[in-house]
């Protein structure tokens, strides 16, 4: 299991996440690529701000998680979302509506769906649910694109309507 830390650009992280996440985990539901990667030590922006403001979120991948693995190397990795929507998304005390029940989901989409795929659109919304939708909202929008170009597989995305939470975006195999 890594860690996902948060702090102050120019500070040492002060809050790590209680919430046990995975290196597979943090990838499919955060969006990190192994291109999110800084560097197998502490980053230099933990000692100086470098100008930026605000703060960071990164996910340290233990050399145990990322063994045996050619893409994942172990180190610090910076999420590319914004480290508030992350810690709203992951905290516990937070109470809403949608708390301890799934919410509905309406499905958009320009062309016809395939049976299996909306199957399996519908299983990863519902897998989605219980670590980011913890707003007020009364629905999440589920929108469906085909494959066109080059890109083979239908592309998931699920969103709030009114953003109180982050996008999360897959392709569906």
């Amino acid at each position: 299991m890594g860690k996902l830390l948060m702090g102050r650009y120019g500070e040492e992280p002060q809050a790590e996440s209680t919430l046990p996440i995975s290196l597979r985990e943090c990838h499919q539901r955060l969006s990190l690529k192994p291109t999110d990667y800084i560097s197998a030590g502490a980053p230099d922006f933990f000692n100086r701000a470098y100008g930026a403001k605000g703060r960071y979120l990164v996910f340290l991948v233990e050399p145990s998680e990322a063994q045996g693995n050619a893409i994942w190397r172990p180190g610090y990795y910076l999420l590319p979302l914004e480290a508030a929507d992350v810690l709203r998304a992951f905290d516990k005390n937070r109470r809403g509506p949608s708390e301890g029940r799934a919410l509905p989901v309406e499905i958009e989409s320009k062309d016809a769906v395939p049976p299996e795929i909306m199957a399996l659109a519908q299983r990863w919304a519902q897998e989605c649910q219980p670590l980011f939708f913890k707003c007020k909202c009364d629905h999440l929008t589920l929108k469906l694109t085909a494959p066109w170009a080059m890109r083979r597989r239908w592309k998931s995305r699920i969103s709030c309507p009114e953003r109180c939470q982050p996008t999360l975006t897959t392709e569906l195999r």
